[in-house]
């Protein structure tokens, strides 16, 4: 057996494995949370208080919102939340970072010349009165992902962060959206709203998915509508935008829950019990609903975190300065509640198994592309077709397929490759179906020739998708498909020639013309008008005609002038021969022209000969 594939396959995945970029550790051990919102008045020493400089503290998420970051268009205060990530960093703690939209959007995405479209919640407690985007809106989708890829190129690669809460999907951090029953009629009452929000639910969480390729992106699972009113059960509506997001993205995506108190169960909660469902192979964080009015009550709601394995967990700023829970925050010590003493409570949430581990992320890219916007029937064309590995993971078993239109004939196609790619075809004909390994910056490039169908008309569209493996977490799957889409031209150059065979010729006789009218191509065309008005000194006339290659609508024979309409394929020709007599008084010369025209819609490159003239003298 041959093993040197195998060999060169191994060393392929050694290499790229030992230049990988690899995603950042997800949360785990226990996090402030701070007070308020990040701002010129709440900075981050403030925000976080002492409790940053707890030795047990592993970190702590900052609260911002978008409307404070953006208050301008595309003008960004960045500072206050640098400084809060630099302040985390210097105390050696790592930090998450919520921006909220939702209720939080900034006030210019509604007026012009955004007009975003909006409404204004009416009984969803937390949120009467403020605005939201209505879900699914073009311009807030527009925004919103221009504002979270700025916000995942500054901070993806910082290696303090080691979480972002995705916000946009509910009108806070949590998914829901319009809980109220007014605001569920209103924006979930029927089937399309319900769409509207799981589809643009997907679409947020593939923004941030595309921005932070390093970093846990956490999310908050809960049902977005009152069931009492929605048009779908919304458990079903969340559990099929969760469903997407962990199949998705696997390990790269985390499992949040909030309010978490002493009594919360899985059959209780229903985001409690979303989370519990994919510990084995998710990140999993919780945040407490109350600053702890007991240690007992502390103590319960630890143990819950732990039933639902959670491995990070967000505690109030007071909690972690009240020397009675220090005990649970440091995981030793003597505590009356619990006989025998006491379980230590951070070290059990640090010891919980990780999630099964998943491959470093890669954003597998296609583009294609011919130059050009518009081609015509029957030419040769030459598509590009690129198929990038971004990264920063390897990737072995990329699939990558173009099955070409049936209008683009007589395909031939050859590939090569950047950065160590491998697998491909190096020359092939017809479709493209290639199962690739793909190191990071790697590039294979196709160059597909092949003809456009002569009697082509419309458009001409041509797909190239690339699929990553199963189980890659590929972060921006909506650059896995590109189409060239071109207009189709028809473009012939028609010919026509005419000749009796002599330059001179005798009154009273009998002469013939040979006239013969060509598309030169590459287009079939139909209409064409066929024109020989021959001159008068030129009686009795009978002609015959014949063709080649298929052109239609001619007369086989007939008497007097020529004038036919008629469809001519590409290379067809149509040969017409007309006898008749010089008048015996005729002088001088005798001059005949035939001539071909082309329908308006057809491009004729070559106007010139589209007359033709044989003169003789006499």
């Amino acid at each position: 057996m041959n093993m040197l594939p195998k060999l060169l396959l191994l060393f392929c995945l050694i290499a790229a494995s030992a230049h990988a970029i690899t995603m950042k550790e997800a949360p785990k051990g226990m996090y402030i949370v701070p007070s308020g919102w990040l701002s010129a008045t709440n900075q981050a020493v403030t925000s976080a208080g002492t409790a940053i400089s707890n030795a047990n503290c592993d970190g702590v998420r900052w609260f911002l919102r978008w409307s404070d970051v953006e208050a301008t268009p595309d003008t960004y205060t960045w500072q206050y939340l640098d400084d809060a990530v630099a302040w985390a960093a210097a105390n050696n703690k790592k930090c998450g970072i919520s921006i909220n939209a939702g209720k939080d959007c900034p006030t210019w995405l509604y007026a012009a010349p955004y007009n975003a479209q909006f409404y204004t919640m009416q009984d969803t407690p937390g949120a009467i009165g403020r605005t939201i985007p209505v879900p699914g809106d073009p311009m807030f989708m527009t925004r919103c992902q221009k504002f979270i890829t700025d916000f995942g190129a500054r901070y993806d690669s910082n290696p303090a962060v080691s979480y972002i809460i995705i916000t946009g999907i509910g009108n806070h951090d949590e998914w829901d959206i319009a809980p109220g029953t007014l605001d569920t009629a209103a924006l979930g009452s029927t089937q399309a709203e319900v769409d509207a929000w799981k589809s643009s639910s997907k679409q947020i969480i593939d923004f941030y998915m595309s921005a932070f390729p390093r970093t846990t992106v956490m999310g908050y699972p809960v049902p977005p509508f009152n069931p009492s009113n929605a048009a779908e059960d919304p458990a079903t509506s969340m559990r099929e935008v969760s469903d997407y997001a962990a199949n998705t993205y696997n390990c790269h995506f985390g499992y949040a829950v909030a309010p978490l108190q002493s009594s919360t169960t899985t059959s209780n909660y229903l985001p409690a019990n979303e989370l519990f469902l994919h510990w084995t192979t998710n990140p999993t964080h919780g945040e407490t609903l109350n600053p702890a009015s007991s240690a007992d009550d502390f103590d319960a709601t630890l143990h819950v975190a732990l039933d639902l394995k959670i491995r990070g967990m967000e505690i109030y700023k007071v909690d972690f300065q009240n020397a009675a829970l220090q005990y649970f925050i440091v995981g030793s010590g003597p505590y009356a509640g619990e006989a025998g003493g006491i379980t230590p409570r951070r070290a059990d949430m640090v010891a919980i198994q990780s999630p099964t581990p998943c491959p470093a992320p890669a954003d597998l890219k296609i583009t294609v592309n011919d130059s050009k916007t518009a081609v015509a029937a029957g030419a040769q064309d030459t598509y590009s077709i690129n198929v990038i590995n971004l990264g920063p993971g390897f990737v072995g078993g990329a699939s990558i397929t173009d099955a070409f239109p049936t209008i683009f004939t007589n395909v031939s196609y050859t590939a090569t490759q950047l950065g160590g790619a491998s697998g491909f075809s190096a020359s092939g004909a017809a479709n493209i179906n290639d199962t690739v390994v793909m190191p990071s910056d790697s590039k294979i490039t196709y160059k597909a020739k092949g003809k456009v169908n002569p009697s082509a008309t419309a458009t001409i569209s041509n797909t190239a998708s690339v699929t990553p493996p199963a189980g890659l977490n590929d972060p921006n799957p909506r650059n896995n498909t590109a189409t060239d889409t071109d207009s189709i031209t028809i473009k012939a150059d028609l010919k026509v020639t005419v000749t009796d065979g002599k330059t001179a010729a005798v009154p009273g006789t009998k002469d013939t013309y040979t006239i013969v009218v060509t598309n030169v191509g590459p287009s079939n065309i139909a209409g064409a008008v066929i024109q020989d008005h021959f001159p008068s000194t030129f009686t009795g006339v009978t002609f015959t005609a014949t063709q080649s290659g298929g052109a239609t609508g001619f007369t086989s024979s007939g008497s007097g002038d020529v004038a036919q309409t008629v469809a001519m394929p590409s290379g067809s020709h149509i040969t017409y021969k007309a006898t008749g007599t010089i008048s015996a008084s005729a002088t001088s010369s005798i001059s005949n022209t035939a001539t071909v025209s082309i329908p308006t819609e057809v491009i004729d490159p070559n106007t010139a000969n589209n007359t033709a003239t044989d003169t003789d003298t006499l």
